[in-house]
């Protein structure tokens, strides 16, 4: 998930990961085969087919505390956000950022929406 303002600036980015965790000979946090061929799992906190999940993130606004009348205010500086949810496939594992579309990651989702504060 990830916001920005209306001139592209991201001030907000945070992954989820919702996958079956069974490290290598059940140690480390590195997950070296693909969650389809685990033999055991420690955890599974995967989206089941059908299922539906709330997540709750808090995002700040970008602000700047500025002093008006002898007082300090916060102004917000940016009073619209596009906020950017995305549901990724990595059938293998990896780090998002530096796998390739349609072979290590495949997007199944994305919805974009515009928040304002008033």
């Amino acid at each position: 998930m990830t916001a920005k303002t209306e001139d592209g600036k991201e001030v907000f980015n945070q992954q989820k990961i919702y996958m079956p965790q069974s490290p290598a000979k059940g140690r480390g946090d590195k997950m070296v085969y693909g969650p389809h061929r685990k033999s055991g799992m420690l955890r599974d906190t995967a989206l089941q087919p059908g299922q539906t999940r709330t997540e709750t993130m808090e995002i700040n606004f970008p602000y700047e505390d500025i002093e008006q009348d002898g007082k300090k205010v916060r102004n917000v500086t940016a009073k619209e956000l596009d906020v950017v949810v995305s549901l990724w496939y990595l059938p293998a594992g990896g780090e998002l950022a530096t796998l390739e579309v349609g072979k290590g990651k495949f997007l199944f989702h994305e919805s974009t929406k515009r928040v304002t504060v008033k």
